[in-house]
């Protein structure tokens, strides 16, 4: 793989930090008084946390690869990369900010990312391997989240979930790992 290889990808992570920090700032200005508001992780379980995270996208990476016998370095580095990337909305409490809980852990933001790389990227497998990221995330986050921010700010848990966020993971990240396998034999998609 070669850097024209990667310029998607490097393209995708910067257009998926840039809605994830853009959702962060509108969600300070549509979130209702009294709604929940986040605090930042205490420093000391940042480094662990991250490192969870990126080590489940490595694997989510790996496992597109190797089932369809095909190393992809984009999506062993994109997977990763949006798993932790997904944490940006935390941003604001880094800062001392006052602001709502993961506003950008919800289903309107990983739509918009998925139409968004759909259509400036145009890169079917690099939107899955997106998708697959952020639900990576939500299967190891804990806690509450707003799954329709910023249009509701009504919390519930990620606990719940966990196992469907991670099965929807795992296909989405065989679906980037199959289209992109079908992109590089030079087949049309399906």
């Amino acid at each position: 793989m070669n850097r024209q290889d990667l310029r998607p990808v490097l393209l995708t992570i910067i257009l998926y930090a840039t809605l994830d920090l853009l959702f962060t700032w509108v969600s300070l200005y549509t979130r209702p008084p009294g709604s929940l508001i986040g605090l930042f992780r205490s420093a000391d379980t940042i480094p662990s946390h991250l490192l969870l995270l990126a080590a489940g996208g490595v694997a989510l990476g790996l496992i597109s690869t190797l089932v369809f016998r095909r190393f992809d370095l984009g999506l062993l580095v994109l997977i990763p990369s949006i798993v932790v990337l997904t944490d940006l909305d935390h941003l604001p409490s880094a800062l001392g900010i006052v602001q709502p809980i993961r506003p950008a852990h919800s289903f309107i933001f990983i739509a918009l990312a998925f139409i968004l790389v759909a259509t400036v990227i145009r890169r079917p497998d690099l939107s899955f391997a997106v998708m697959s990221g952020f639900f990576a995330h939500l299967g190891v986050d804990t806690g509450l989240f707003p799954p329709l921010s910023p249009v509701s700010f009504d919390y519930y848990t990620l606990a719940n979930y966990q196992a469907e966020f991670l099965a929807l993971a795992l296909i989405s990240a065989l679906t980037a790992g199959y289209l992109g396998k079908r992109r590089a034999t030079g087949k049309r998609y399906a």
